[in-house]
């Protein structure tokens, strides 16, 4: 955007900052940029500035919807408008076929076909990023509430007793961690750090992980041969004559795997 116009800089007073519009409640009024008076409507008030409404707005990085009116105004013109609308058949028409381009999609394809190459004004960047802050305090709300139910409904005392009790203590996962207190696995990182816990590197299983994992290939064993437990098919063919090694190729693991769950002979 273009910085302010210079031409009345010397006769301004009071000024809104780019991208904000502010309005006087009390005196009804709403302010202008270019010479900081107060006026009920500044669309008419900005010729004397050699501005069009248009210009004006994008002068000043305002949105190109925003009224410059007061808002006595701009519900004044709202009255107006409504009682033009239900005495004029054409203005009804022109409406309704708005409504179906809204509904069809096509007025947001022209919007965006239309759009600007600088991009948006600065009052629309600042709403927007206000939006963005006030969403990422209300997830963080949410996040912070289902953190809080999972620690009551874990009797724990507090955060640090949990992470304590389920990821050093009871050695799960980061994954299992982070369901037992309803928190994502990133956020779970982080809240170990700050309470001074290392996290574990990845592919250092804790012993919880050794166990499912050594469940997982004995059950892929056993499927493998067509067998319901791989230890005791595992003993049966020792105790027919198999050595370790044709075993260990039937398994598809190593001589060591076989014989630690063939035991002493």
């Amino acid at each position: 955007m273009a910085p302010p116009r210079t031409g009345d800089s010397e006769r301004r007073g009071r000024h809104p900052d780019f991208g904000r519009l502010i309005r006087d409640e009390n005196a009804d009024t709403v302010l202008c940029h270019v010479c900081g008076r107060d006026f009920r409507s500044l669309g008419a008030h900005v010729r004397v500035h050699d501005m069009t409404a248009a210009e004006y707005r994008e002068e000043f990085g305002l949105l190109r919807s925003r009224p410059l009116s007061a808002y006595s105004f701009v519900q004044e013109q709202s009255v107006a408008r409504r009682s033009r609308y239900r005495n004029s058949t054409e203005m009804q028409g022109h409406l309704a076929a708005g409504r179906a381009m809204a509904r069809s999609g096509e007025l947001t394809r022209r919007r965006w076909n239309g759009a600007d190459a600088d991009g948006p004004p600065d009052e629309l960047r600042r709403i927007q990023r206000e939006s963005l802050d006030a969403g990422r305090r209300t997830q963080t709300r949410g996040a912070d509430e289902r953190l809080a139910a999972a620690l009551r409904a874990g009797g724990f005392a507090d955060l640090g007793q949990a992470l304590h009790a389920v990821y050093v203590d009871g050695q799960k996962s980061i994954e299992e961690t982070a369901a037992v207190l309803a928190v994502g696995k990133n956020r779970l990182r982080r809240l170990l750090t700050d309470h001074g816990i290392a996290v574990r590197p990845v592919g250092q299983n804790s012993d919880t992980g050794r166990r499912s994992r050594a469940r997982s290939n004995d059950r892929a064993a056993a499927e493998r041969v067509g067998a319901k437990d791989i230890t005791v098919w595992l003993r049966r063919q020792v105790a027919e004559g198999a050595t370790l090694r044709e075993l260990a190729t039937a398994t598809g693991h190593s001589i060591p795997w076989v014989a630690a769950r063939v035991g002493p002979r």
